[in-house]
């Protein structure tokens, strides 16, 4: 669970980031793509256009709430060297924990995001590419610690069997991740995404575990 509860200034700017996107996806359901634009969702959301800039580069962006990317800091550099624990699959859900918490939670747009993205094909294939590339990233961040935690396998006889495993690992990771979401989403409770996903990664240790035995 996070640490603290937000202070005031992070709750006004999380309120009006909420304010954003929520003007902007009801514009689209009620008046399709073409009557989303910048200065209609700034006067629903009664904000200026400049306000709505700080906020998002685009009007598409707005509607597509924020692309998932791992954090660039000690958290990252810390996996690619091996930690903090040595176990791969359970540093790399610590690792997307860390990137989850930079997130803002937005359960309460689910369903009119969904409803969007399921009439706008051009908006869907934008999310689409911004999964593949936060998959690459984590692709990218594994096979570095494979390089310097397993260097045996680094310079194994198949060039392609690193790639292979960081691949995989990737994928086992989205997944669990898409779980999270899933149960976050579903959940009747005030459960917070990041406990949702700490979960999931427990699961998948059990599963793999009990695999293994």
């Amino acid at each position: 669970m996070p640490d603290a509860a937000p202070g005031l200034r992070e709750r006004k700017r999380r309120a009006t980031r909420f304010a954003i996107q929520q003007a902007a996806l009801r514009i689209a359901i009620e008046s399709g793509l073409a009557a989303v634009t910048v200065d209609e969702v700034s006067r629903r959301a009664d904000v200026s256009p400049r306000t709505f800039f700080n906020y998002f580069p685009s009007k598409e962006q707005a509607l597509l709430g924020d692309d998932p990317t791992l954090p660039d800091d000690d958290a990252l550099a810390t996996f690619r060297a091996g930690g903090p624990s040595g176990d791969l699959l359970g540093d790399l859900g610590t690792l997307l924990v860390h990137a989850t918490e930079e997130l803002i939670e937005e359960r309460g747009l689910l369903e009119e995001r969904q409803q969007v993205l399921r009439a706008a094909p051009e908006l869907f294939s934008r999310r689409m590419a911004s999964m593949k590339e936060f998959q690459a990233q984590i692709e990218d961040a594994v096979a570095a610690r494979l390089r310097t935690t397993d260097p045996a396998l680094a310079e194994a006889a198949d060039p392609d069997a690193l790639r292979r495993r960081a691949r995989l690992a990737s994928i086992v990771a989205l997944a669990a991740l898409r779980h999270a979401w899933w149960e976050w989403s579903d959940s009747a409770t005030e459960t917070h995404l990041v406990d949702e996903l700490e979960r999931s990664f427990a699961e998948l240790g059990a599963l793999v575990s009990r695999s293994l035995v």
